[in-house]
């Protein structure tokens, strides 16, 4: 008989997860879950818009889709529009594939003013999300702090300081293309609590954003780049080569920082930390502690001095990481923001109900790049096709007697792909790649059978 399997997030881990089943010799239906009526996750609302490249990954995921044992089923919210509890008793094992889309707090005052967004809000608005298309960032100011030295800090810095009529050439949301048309943003300060050695730039982000910008002089911390001797041994230990890179790269821009002429300016600072965000009916500027690194039982770790200063601002963007959200029914560990698992094992069932797994952030954190996820997934179904054979999954008898209809609004594949050729030709008529629509209400409108009713 035929095994049936829910997987519960259409990013890349879910999709990922779906290719290793589906090539599996096992007889399998895969159903795959996201609240949203479009499919690919991060890769629709979190890369870049000029990072169409990586973008292009959806050629992988859009052949995985074509197997007749896999269905999309969008607009279906798990937990609202059907439990998890309920995905248990009617599939033979269930993946958890729904990433980390809550962002990291800094828990400082002021972090609630107006113009504070998270990197999670800022990034949805510029892609399109529906989730933050009602955002209002202003860019009538001609200061900016970015909080965070990770790649999704670089991609913001990027969004700000870069010439918008260039992203007329890429997919960002068209509300975000007309609002950075007239930013005022001059400087943007990148702001990190640790130092260069610990930053998490990749260097091709790191290069893009120092040496391939237009009208835009880049100034860095320099001491912060000449390392102590533990330090300069430890970076050249074969576990930090891209720090050495990102090093070496930042070294060479510092050197000749104040030789370019231009109307734009990038600061990156290391070793300070927010104490608050300064406002009156939004914020005005940043207060920072200057750190240390010290060793500590649990690692290196960024301790504020009494030094301070304050930077005048009226935008702030915090990218200090993501976490993920407990879903009904699932286990969650709030301090790490995951969900419990070993190698992506969460909870067998009790047979009644099917074994639960997960892949991608929610299993391992927010971290690695979107290939990173294949392995990962590889590893989840490694266990899932080890717990099959000694028959932990679901039986088929059991599943296909509490099969359920799907809530009338899902959405399929076949709708992704209306959806998205409605996208593409209202980009044609401007000379843009696509129009994203950015209401879920918009998307739903161009379906056939919503036109009907």
């Amino acid at each position: 008989m035929t095994s049936r399997i829910a997987i519960v997030g259409s990013g890349p881990s879910g999709f990922f997860a779906a290719e290793a089943l589906l090539k599996s010799n096992l007889r399998l239906q895969v159903h795959m879950f996201d609240r949203l009526p479009t499919p690919f996750g991060l890769v629709r609302s979190g890369v870049a818009p000029d990072h169409a490249s990586i973008k292009g990954v959806s050629r992988v995921f859009d052949r995985i889709a074509e197997d007749s044992a896999f269905e999309f089923c969008g607009n279906i919210e798990i937990g609202k529009d059907i439990s998890l509890n309920e995905l248990r008793r009617t599939y033979s094992a269930v993946v958890l594939a729904h990433g980390a889309a809550a962002d990291s707090k800094l828990g400082i005052p002021g972090e609630c003013l107006p113009q504070v967004f998270s990197a999670g809000q800022f990034v949805g608005w510029y892609n399109g999300h529906p989730d933050f298309s009602d955002l209002r960032p202003d860019f009538n100011t001609e200061n900016a702090v970015i909080f965070g030295h990770g790649n999704v800090a670089i991609d913001i810095a990027r969004m700000l300081l870069g010439d918008p009529q260039k992203f007329r050439k890429t997919d960002i949301a068209e509300h975000a293309l007309d609002s950075l048309r007239g930013s005022k943003i001059k400087t943007v300060h990148l702001v990190g609590r640790r130092g260069p050695l610990q930053a998490s730039f990749t260097t091709a982000e790191l290069r893009e954003l120092l040496l391939k910008m237009e009208d835009m002089r880049v100034e860095i911390d320099a001491a912060a780049l000449h390392l102590s001797s533990s330090e300069a041994d430890e970076l050249s230990k074969p576990a930090n080569a891209v720090a050495k890179r990102n090093i070496d790269l930042m070294r060479e821009v510092a050197d000749n920082s104040h030789q370019a002429a231009a109307s734009k300016l990038l600061l990156i600072s290391f070793f300070e930390s927010p104490l608050e965000i300064r406002g009156s009916t939004k914020v005005e500027a940043v207060s920072l502690a200057r750190n240390v690194i010290v060793n500590t039982p649990q690692g290196k770790r960024a301790i504020p001095t009494d030094e301070r200063r304050e930077i005048s601002a009226g935008l702030v963007l915090t990218s200090i990481g993501f976490r993920g959200r407990a879903l009904p029914g699932a286990p969650f560990d709030r301090l790490t923001g995951r969900i419990p698992n070993q190698n992506g094992r969460v909870q067998l069932g009790d047979g009644s109900t099917a074994p639960l797994y997960a892949v991608g952030w929610i299993k391992r954190g927010a971290n690695g790049v979107i290939g990173t996820n294949r392995a990962d997934a590889a590893e989840t179904v490694a266990c899932m096709l080890s717990d099959y054979t000694e028959r932990k999954w679901l039986e088929p008898d059991l599943v296909n007697r509490g099969k359920h209809a799907l809530p009338p609004k899902s959405t399929s594949f076949h709708d992704w792909q209306l959806i998205n050729q409605a996208e593409i030709s209202a980009g044609l008529a401007v000379e843009r790649p696509r129009v994203k629509f950015t209401t879920i209400a918009d998307m739903l409108d161009v379906l056939p059978q919503r036109q009907a009713r």
